[in-house]
């Protein structure tokens, strides 16, 4: 594992030091952390601290991004986005469907993993596989593609899902675009691109300090400072820390949890920007599971256990660790040409020495189970290169806007699994048990793979304006793809290379404004997806190909502060990965293996709203309809629901109640199923998860201008439901009520 920082500036706070001693000591962490990064800030929700009356950059290349920034807002929509083509667009220019999380939405309802920002997200789910794997998913598919700050990365083989786990405090806006995208990542699947955007320095000086409880004996403090580094305010630093450790609602479940951001901007001219920064989260839980619960008794019966029963030791525990190093330079040029290179290093890790109760069958009086044990040690590191230019052209006597660029990544992963040695792996009595077994030894690694994977792209987009009314966006993508895998598993030797050359991922976007107000819009892109899934006999699946098509109509109301979206989808696919529910030949026993099914077709329709209704009232909304069908008709994609519902909403009072906000966020989606394994059934068994609905509240009174006091309270009905089934057979229940609540203070 590597060094972990543990300085922290909260502890400065607390003890005090003058404003001058204060800024040195936030530029000097920065820059030990991030190799010259700083200080950070933090929206307001006060009339005298709020973001939005602060110039955000003091350079001119900076307004590429004014226009998308969310902090200091206070809305829950935004004006523009560059997601989808790297242009900067408003959503109704955007031929697809776009849902952005705020800033704002983020700190009312304590959203503070990127997982918590997908279960509030139109039309996403959240399956979790245990307590530290969980998947993302829209459309029926896995979100497989993220982009820090617009900038592509790699998707490469991995266990851990520390996406998901990422925090959200760092970050200014969490964009979410619907459906394939080929423009921006040439490999992916139909399913979602998730760009997770950071904050940025300040001109003026300003920040946050923030300090939160919750009914878990869990707590939580937040630490946010930004400003200028230089008087003439052309270098300027910001510095995020958050910490946060607490338990769960599962028995002898605890997490501990670190995260720092620094970053410098600096005007190297009026016209060129340098931004240099850093971002690294630790992650070190206890108690962690490997899979979920039993479904069934050994005779059959179904178990329906106790929420909060943890099948994991006390030891259990899958240790992650992420650190991320950028660099980027801006110009805007005189014509209106704007260049950007950027390159980032990322580093993920996690160590694993996991034992939870995967093996045997439970009886009635809670015996039978026996513990799935291994230690993994997984390291990945990968280098990524983006370089495009984004400006106008004239042809044909109107004015045109154009995108050419060029991507490389370089992605490493190490990777070693151990068996346990003479391990006493029988639970006396899972019903009641503490989780209280001594840690085995582990044996020499029976499992060590390096794996290599570089992709190099070419993309350009334009988009055309035949007429005033009438957009046309057409580009793509020429994508080259290679993995090589090294090393040796249960089958002995492992000596693998797959590649993909020249491969071709087109779009096409229509956009044809009806009225000033209202638009119609069609895209279509192309599918292409290498996979890692095997199938029965240990082969890698072909890549998944196939065909995306979306149509709609946006609309703008309040002078563009709401934004509605109508959207119908299809999704043609081939060698589409299904489970078969066996395990790989000659493969561990909890290998699963899949099978390509071809002419899979998905159709669905989405509804949204986001922005501001009336006055002082925001909301985001959002139904979802999906079903996905083989060539005979029969469903797949079964434990993602056909029909989901997302509100997040807020209120500020005004008169009498001045200071004080309310909000509700809900969530219900219909009845997802599993086919599984059932004692004593010649067949397999459909378990269903009926409809549920979960309903989040929240309060805040500005107390003065700069302090605030918060409560939040999470499944206010303390619904019991499994948020992920047929995972090893299992089930995981979705997490019980909770309660929190929260101080800020902003200077």
């Amino acid at each position: 594992m590597h060094a972990k920082p543990r300085a922290s500036l909260l502890h400065f706070i607390v003890t005090g030091g003058t404003m001058s001693d204060f800024r040195f000591s936030v530029l000097a962490t920065s820059l030990i952390l991030a190799s010259g990064t700083a200080y950070s800030e933090t929206a307001s929700s006060s009339d005298a601290h709020t973001l939005g009356n602060i110039d955000v950059t003091a350079s001119s290349v900076d307004e590429h991004d004014a226009s998308m920034t969310t902090e200091g807002t206070e809305r829950y929509g935004t004006a523009a986005t560059d997601t989808a083509t790297r242009m900067v667009l408003s959503p109704r220019e955007t031929p697809q469907s776009v849902s952005v999380i705020t800033r704002q939405q983020m700190d009312d309802f304590n959203l503070d993993s990127v997982a918590e920002v997908m279960q509030r997200t139109p039309g996403v789910t959240v399956k979790t596989q245990d307590t530290e794997r969980q998947q993302l998913f829209a459309r029926g598919f896995e979100i497989t593609n993220f982009l820090y700050d617009g900038m592509p990365s790699t998707r490469i083989d991995t266990l851990g899902k520390q996406a998901a786990l990422s925090d959200t405090f760092i970050y200014d806006r969490i964009e979410v675009l619907r459906g394939a995208s080929g423009l921006l990542n040439g490999i992916g699947n139909p399913s979602a691109t998730v760009n997770l955007v950071r904050k940025k320095p300040t001109r003026d000086f300003t920040g946050q300090v923030g300090a939160e409880l919750n009914s878990w004996d869990g707590y939580r403090g937040e630490f946010d400072a930004s400003g200028s580094l230089s008087r003439n305010g052309r270098v300027r630093g910001r510095f995020v820390s958050a910490y946060e450790q607490g338990e769960s609602f599962l028995d002898h479940y605890e997490n501990e949890k670190q995260v720092f951001y620094g970053v410098i901007e600096a005007d190297l001219f009026d016209n060129t920007l340098l931004t240099v920064g850093m971002d690294y989260m630790d992650y070190d839980p206890m108690g962690s599971t490997w899979g979920g619960i039993p479904l069934f008794y050994s005779d059959g019966g179904l178990a329906d256990l106790d929420r909060d029963l943890n099948p994991a030791t006390d030891w259990s525990s899958w240790a992650q660790d992420s650190q991320t190093v950028f660099v980027n330079l801006e110009h805007q040029f005189e014509n209106g040409w704007y260049s950007k290179f950027a390159y980032t290093n990322q580093q993920n890790n996690y160590h694993a020495q996991l034992a939870s109760a995967g093996g045997g069958q439970l009886n009635r009086d809670g015996s039978g189970k026996t513990l799935w044990s291994g230690r993994f040690v997984e390291d990945k590191t990968q280098d990524t290169f983006d370089l495009y230019a984004n400006g106008p052209f004239a042809l044909f006597g109107r004015q045109h806007e154009l995108v050419v660029g060029a991507s490389y990544s370089d992605a490493e992963r190490d990777y070693t699994g151990q068996s346990p040695v003479n391990f006493n792996n029988v639970i006396p009595n899972l019903l009641n048990w503490n989780g209280d077994i001594p840690k085995p030894a582990w044996a020499a690694p029976n499992t060590v793979e390096e794996q290599h994977t570089k992709q190099t792209s070419l993309y350009a987009t334009a988009r055309f304006k035949p007429t005033d009314r009438l957009a046309v966006i057409a580009g793509g993508q020429v994508v080259d793809w290679e993995t090589d895998t090294q090393g040796v598993n249960w089958q002995g030797p492992l000596d693998e290379q797959y590649q993909e050359s020249g491969e071709v991922v087109p779009y096409l976007g229509l956009v044809y404004d009806l009225t000033d107000h209202h638009s119609v819009y069609a895209s279509y892109t192309s599918i292409f997806q290498p996979q890692t899934v095997r199938d029965t006999n240990n082969q890698i699946l072909d890549p998944e190909e196939g065909n995306s098509y979306e149509a709609g109509l946006k609309s703008e109301f309040n002078e563009g502060r709401l934004s509605t979206t109508i959207a119908v989808f299809r999704i043609n696919q081939d060698n589409l990965a299904e489970s078969t529910g066996q395990p790989i030949a000659g493969g561990p026993p909890n290998s699963v293996a899949y099978q390509a099914v071809d002419g899979a077709e998905t159709n669905g329709f989405e509804l949204e709203a986001a922005g501001e209704i009336l006055p002082d009232w925001q909301v985001q909304a959002g139904y979802t309809y999906r079903i996905t069908e083989d060539p005979d008709g029969d469903e797949l994609n079964t434990t993602s629901p056909e029909d989901m519902i997302r509100l997040s909403t807020q209120y500020r009072f005004r008169g009498d109640l001045n200071g004080l906000t309310i909000g509700t966020a809900v969530s219900w989606q219909n009845k997802t199923y599993a086919f599984v394994t059932r004692p004593g059934a010649s067949a397999d068994y459909k378990f269903v998860q009926e409809s549920y609905t979960l309903v989040d509240l929240m309060a805040r009174y500005q107390v003065t201008p700069a302090l605030s006091v918060g409560a939040n309270v999470s499944n206010l009905t303390d619904e019991k439901y499994y948020n992920n089934l047929g995972f090893y057979n299992g089930g995981y229940y979705g997490d019980a009520r909770k309660y929190s609540l929260k101080m800020d203070y902003r200077f």
